[in-house]
């Protein structure tokens, strides 16, 4: 057995984890999870009875832990292992589970405008054929009606990015020496020296320079919307492609054909507004918390 995570990338959404999660593996001393969003301490002793589409994708979380240390079997001789699950800055309950099970761990957050954000995983649920409004504004508006029939997290839209709220539940339970927070912008300006950060304070070799050079999940709004679900979604001709066409590829055409069906949007200005009204508050607070400027976040 691998023994258990040195290290968490706690979120936040749609902000780079999924890249940062392939560039981390890259480094000879760190070992990832074998599965990417494992989300264990989002729903450790939960039932896993999320509705709505896509509900797929946190119902099959790990939620024993058993097979949760499973996932770094692989990684006895690495100096440090992690995971990355977003959906740990988000859960109520995550701080509190990890501190229970892992009081040393380093935990890392890349938080995102959440006005961005928000539209970003709208584009994202979209993208993959889980969100049917094709209307930002109607989606937000059916964010109460959703959270009454336990839709899965990922449409709580407006509340997903409250960073503020979410980092003092791990500001309550960790030392700050133990969180390390970047900014997406630190990501996307300057990836290496973010990196060579994150390394030092996981205790690896810093001067490991990764291929940088790696494409995130896009989101958007599909041109066609039967070849988007035809690649996204569960179907007959998926599962006979899996048994002749290995996982690595199958991946890599779904994401080359999902790339060039979608269209990019642009969040209308209603929308905007209203979630700068929802928002602004919780981002002034961020500000203070972790002593970064972020007027640029509320402007137009």
């Amino acid at each position: 057995m691998g023994g258990t995570p040195t290290f968490l990338i706690v979120g936040a959404a749609r902000a780079g984890t999924t890249a940062l999660y392939d560039l981390l593996q890259q480094h000879p001393q760190i070992a990832m999870s074998t599965i990417k969003e494992p989300n264990f301490f989002a729903f450790e002793g939960e039932p896993l009875d999320w509705c709505g589409p896509g509900n797929e994708f946190v119902n099959n979380s790990i939620s024993n832990w058993t097979d949760y240390v499973s996932l770094f079997e692989t990684a006895p001789a690495a100096i440090a292992r992690g995971e990355a699950s977003p959906l740990y800055l988000w859960a109520p309950q995550a701080a509190k589970r990890i501190k229970a099970r892992l009081p040393d761990v380093k935990l890392i957050a890349v938080l995102r405008n959440p006005i961005e954000q928000a539209f970003s995983h709208y584009l994202y649920a979209r993208a993959q054929m889980i969100e049917p409004l094709d209307d930002f504004g109607a989606a937000l508006e059916a964010e109460p009606e959703r959270l009454a029939a336990h839709w899965q997290p990922l449409f709580q839209y407006s509340d997903f990015p409250r960073y503020a709220k979410q980092l003092k539940r791990y500001y309550a339970e960790f030392s700050a020496d133990q969180i390390l927070v970047f900014l997406y912008e630190d990501f996307r300006d300057d990836p290496k020296a973010m990196l060579r950060k994150i390394f030092a304070f996981v205790g690896v070799d810093a001067s490991f320079a990764p291929n940088v050079t790696v494409e995130t999940n896009m989101g958007g709004q599909p041109r066609h919307a039967w070849l988007q679900h035809l690649v996204m979604r569960p179907n007959v001709l998926a599962t006979l492609a899996a048994l002749i066409v290995p996982m690595g590829a199958r991946r890599k055409i779904r994401d080359m054909v999902s790339r060039r069906n979608l269209a990019r949007d642009h969040m209308p200005a209603d929308a905007r507004a209203r979630l700068k009204g929802l928002l602004r508050d919780d981002i002034l607070q961020l500000q203070d918390l972790i002593d970064r400027d972020l007027s640029h976040w509320l402007r137009d």
